[in-house]
């Protein structure tokens, strides 16, 4: 029991006893404050008794005492109590060596706090924790030379701060933050930073650890930006038993950008039938393989200005692109439509195709001087795209620009609109909707994707017919939904619905299509990559490749299989679309940082309560503007970039003058 006018220990604080009540403890600690406390909850360190808190002694031997009672071999903590220790050590058990032992015992040096006294610690205990104590000083001294060394290159004092092996955490920490990686920052308001990403991403800059082009965004996104860490296999998975036709006496054109590095599609025509073929890079491996999981995590090849990061090993553009070799192998769709554009059959198979490729450009002066391919593929194209506005699909043609960085310079590429991408696209579109009929006549669970009508008035709910989907010719732009200006094409933008990816067989609006589903950039998307095996398991099924109703080489996902897929899918291609958003007006900023003042010519968009939105073709970017004076829909204007904050993303442009016309 402890007595009246004791001295006890609450919380690591020396009290004194004033009154006990009910059981209760009322205690006093040194700088008179009271409270009320359950006997349990203290340590009798004194039984007292005193009037005050008493001073502690001035010195102790603490040393000698410890190496009295700790045999060096011992490994486990000693007991003692307070009257053992203040005797060994002051030859007394006053309040004031019991105050003294106490403050030794609070250090954890020699002796640390039991449960109702004293510890004697062993010797590896005590070399421990002054190695523990050392390594923290000097971490505080590393610490306290990075702060001044970081200080100095930040102010421009000195030159620019080194990555020397001493501050490797501490620029750890800062990184870690500034990507997104760590919620906090401890370090950011000793180095007189605010604790934000804009501001250690600009100290970062000023001190010379960051090159001022450094894009951190597709790590902020989560984005993956290492290769694939396996090897594509160089062997097909079955090779024999499901059998490829040869194709290869057909005409096929693999039709794409000039920058285009990894076709994975290609159109052909012959005797009534029409031929999309599609690069084939899950004969090579199955879902599960480590290869999937990792495509899995990706959800889509990663479009950078600066560098692509492939989905799959880099292997796999190699070994399965089409036209990059000789031969090509392919998974291709056989589709007859009606003369009304509906789709009659649809047959699915692995092939081997002979692939000629063409940039668009080169492709329309072939189908300009006659080519009798193109031609065939152009009046499907034109039959296509009228059914699909009779269904009520909306075409949206705004300028694109694609921006590659080349150097140390940020290079802008107007794309420019070319028949034969229209061709391409209507056949894209074809393929996909004959794939998710095919699938879903068989009641194979299957990727589907699907959007809902959008909401646009009776107005901006046309969509051109074919008389005037002109073809191009030489340098002669197409321009496909001509009947529509500028803010016009905005608006039917803004009144899209999301698209949804999944098992249900629902019609996709915007396209005007019953069915839709993503098979033609397997290379590229883990959805067309899961449409494939779902295609390759039927066809494994028909020939008769499965073993006790399973098939090692290609097993059938389930319905309940296929959503989870879907969703992780999802999930991982929206970080890349995000790293690619955010990179993308990196570089634009970056570039008008080394371009101040440069004019550009823009079309406003909308009108908006307190500004203006314009579209700036030359840089492929969005931006609202001021209102004052007063702007109207379509009309053109020339812009001044006036700031670009690349730690920020922080653009803006003020009005430099009218334009009568572009």
């Amino acid at each position: 029991m402890i007595p009246l006018s004791s001295l006890v220990l609450y919380k690591r604080s020396v009290n004194r006893v004033v009154a006990i009540s009910d059981g209760k403890l009322l205690v006093e600690d040194e700088a008179g404050k009271q409270k009320k406390l359950r006997e349990k909850d203290v340590i009798l360190i004194h039984p007292g008794p005193v009037n005050k808190i008493p001073k502690a002694l001035d010195s102790g031997d603490f040393i000698t005492a410890h190496a009295m009672l700790m045999p060096e071999a011992e490994q486990t903590p000693l007991p003692l109590s307070w009257k053992e220790l203040a005797e060994l050590v002051f030859e007394e058990y006053s309040p004031q060596a019991a105050i003294s032992c106490l403050k030794e015992v609070l250090e954890d040096r020699l002796f640390t706090l039991g449960v109702t006294g004293p510890l004697a610690l062993p010797f590896a205990e005590i070399e421990k924790a002054k190695k523990k104590e050392e390594e923290r000083r000097n971490a505080e001294t590393r610490r306290s030379a990075f702060i001044s060394a970081f200080k100095a290159a930040w102010s421009k004092q000195a030159g620019p701060l080194s990555r020397s092996p001493e501050y490797a955490s501490f620029i750890a920490e800062l990184e870690a933050f500034t990507l997104g990686r760590q919620e906090r920052c401890p370090l950011a308001p000793a180095l007189g930073i605010s604790e934000t990403i804009e501001s250690v991403h600009k100290a970062l800059i000023d001190c010379g650890l960051w090159d001022p082009s450094y894009n951190p965004w597709p790590l902020r996104a989560g984005a993956l930006l290492y290769p694939s860490r396996f090897d594509f296999p160089t062997q097909q998975l079955n090779p024999v038993t499901l059998q490829r036709e040869d194709l290869r006496s057909l005409r096929s054109l693999a039709i794409d950008n000039a920058w285009s590095k990894d076709p994975d599609d290609a159109i052909g025509f012959h005797d009534g039938d029409i031929w999309i073929h599609v690069a084939d890079p899950a004969a090579f491996f199955s879902p599960d393989s480590d290869i999937d999981n990792e495509a899995l995590a990706r959800g889509a090849t990663l479009y950078l200005p600066e560098r692509t990061i492939p989905m799959l090993p880099p292997q796999a553009v190699e070994r399965t692109a089409l036209g990059l070799a000789e031969e090509s192998l392919a998974l291709s769709f056989r589709v007859r439509i009606s003369d009304d554009g509906f789709i009659q059959e649809t047959s699915v198979f692995p092939s081997l195709v002979k692939v000629e490729r063409l940039t668009y450009e080169a492709a329309d002066v072939l189908l300009a001087s006659g080519d009798e391919l193109l031609a065939s593929l152009d009046r499907i194209a034109r039959l296509r795209h009228r059914r699909r506005c009779a269904n009520g699909a909306v075409d949206i043609d705004l300028p694109e620009t694609s921006i590659r960085v080349e150097g140390a310079q940020v290079k802008f590429h107007h794309i420019k609109p070319t028949r034969s991408s229209v061709i391409v696209r209507e056949l894209m579109l074809l393929a996909g909707e004959a794939a998710g009929r095919w699938a879903k006549e068989r009641n194979l669970p299957f990727v589907y994707s699907s959007q809902e009508a959008p909401q646009l008035p009776s107005s901006l709910r046309l969509c051109n017919s074919d008389e005037s989907d002109e073809i191009a010719t030489g340098n002669q732009a197409v321009d496909s939904q001509n009947s529509f200006s500028f803010s016009e094409q905005f608006r039917r933008r803004k009144g899209m619905k999301a698209s949804i990816t999944g098992i249900e067989a629902l019609a996709h609006r915007g396209l005007g299509l019953s069915f839709y589903s993503q098979v033609t950039s397997p290379l590229r998307r883990y959805q067309d990559l899961l449409a494939h095996y779902q295609i390759r398991a039927w066809l494994a099924a028909e020939q008769g490749m499965y073993k006790n109703g399973e098939s090692t080489s290609y097993p059938v996902l389930n319905a309940d299989e296929i959503s989870r897929r879907c969703i992780l899918a999802s999930q991982a291609s929206a970080c890349t679309r995000q790293a690619e958003r955010d990179s993308k007006l990196h570089w634009i900023t970056w570039h008008l940082v080394n371009n101040p003042g440069l004019r550009v010519k823009a079309i406003v968009l909308e009108i908006r309560e307190r500004d203006a939105w314009v579209l700036i073709p030359e840089l492929g970017l969005e931006s609202a503007i001021g209102n004052r004076p007063t702007l109207e829909p379509d009309q053109w204007i020339e812009l001044t970039a006036q700031r670009a904050y690349l730690p920020g993303l922080e653009l803006s442009f003020e009005r430099a003058q009218m334009l009568s016309q572009q």
